[in-house]
């Protein structure tokens, strides 16, 4: 099954029979059956009928709701999983201090090893290794070592930050120069790389939140990620060693291939300095899912021990792990880092 992503302003969702429906201005725009569809995401200005929201929680499709640039609003979930056991081991778990920051390094771990994985690869595959990705690479090297001699949370995301921005600084020189991406700015992104970067993650959060309410957490207790109304610490947690696996590497793919161009992006005001257009919104949201639906091997992704399975599939098995560790079954969380 797969996503169902809507950006058309102004169509509304219904159901005919067991297939979704989309109109604008009374007219059929979109159909698909319901047994194709996991979840549906929708942006912006798009309305549902109150039929086709009953029908979608019978079926247990959930539907995610975002602003017209991307930025998460909401979820309309059905009835939340019974897992009360593992709810209250997470939550003693969060009340400990060692233990909370020895799942905060492995998070810290495994985003910094694959950051480094992403420089190297990406290098190789030059004619001539950009020195910048290089040097970035190695310095790494050095953070990921300091990452277990944290003894506090906020000396380990000091580390975190540090290492990031060196990180930012070598994946600058993959990207060709006609993007002008100088550095990574979120709060307004300023640059076309900087939203798609944003947008990615947004897209990413989605699909950790989901795999963590799977495995039957409370999605809004994180460990790396502090307690904060609203925010899904625990997705964001889980999503930290995938961010370079699945959306700095695509970022660098799409604007460097021609699947985005610079046209695909216009000038917006001061609260949104760039906007990308409808054209560009949807080649990136196809490139996304053909990424999600990219195998890759897990130590546990068949039955007897490695084997190949989509990321998407690899997300949810670390939200396993993860379970597992919270309830005690194992001592530390391994995360899933590139080969």
């Amino acid at each position: 099954m797969a996503t169902l992503y809507l950006i058309e302003q102004g169509a509304e969702i219904g159901c005919d029979g067991e297939r979704i429906v989309v109109r604008r201005a009374g007219e059929i725009i979109g159909s698909v059956p319901l047994v194709k569809v996991d979840d549906i995401v929708i942006f912006g200005n798009i309305g549902i009928s109150t039929p086709a929201i009953k029908r979608l929680l019978d079926r247990s499709i959930e539907v995610t709701f975002m602003t017209v640039d991307g930025s998460y609003q909401g979820r309309l979930v059905g009835q939340v999983t019974a897992h009360v056991a593992l709810r209250q081991a997470q939550y003693a778990c969060a009340a400990d201090s060692d233990r909370t920051l020895r799942l905060a390094q492995s998070f810290v771990e495994g985003k910094l090893r694959n950051q480094r994985a992403l420089l190297q690869r990406f290098s190789r595959n030059r004619a001539t290794p950009p020195a910048e990705a290089l040097a970035a690479a190695d310095d790494l090297d050095a953070y990921i070592k300091r990452v277990r001699r944290t003894t506090r949370l906020s000396a380990l995301l000091g580390v975190e930050g540090s290492a990031t921005a060196r990180y930012f600084a070598g994946l600058r020189s993959l990207i060709e120069p006609e993007w002008d991406f100088r550095s990574r700015q979120r709060r307004p992104p300023p640059d076309p790389v900087n939203l798609l970067l944003s947008f990615g993650y947004t897209l990413l959060t989605h699909k950790t939140l989901g795999a963590v309410q799977a495995a039957g957490f409370d999605p809004y207790l994180g460990f790396l990620h502090s307690l904060d109304y609203g925010r899904p610490s625990l997705a964001l947690d889980l999503m930290e060693e995938f961010r370079p696996l699945l959306i700095d590497s695509l970022v660098v793919r799409v604007c460097n291939d021609g699947r985005l161009r610079l046209e695909h992006f216009q000038p917006g005001d001061e609260a949104r300095p760039v906007i990308i257009t409808d054209e560009g919104k949807r080649a990136f949201l196809t490139a996304f899912e053909e990424r999600m639906r990219t195998e890759a091997t897990h130590p546990e992704g068949a039955d007897s021990g490695p084997g190949k399975v989509t990321y998407q599939r690899c997300i949810a098995l670390q939200a396993r792990r993860l379970a597992r560790v919270i309830r005690g079954q194992q001592e530390r969380y391994e995360p899933f880092t590139a080969r």
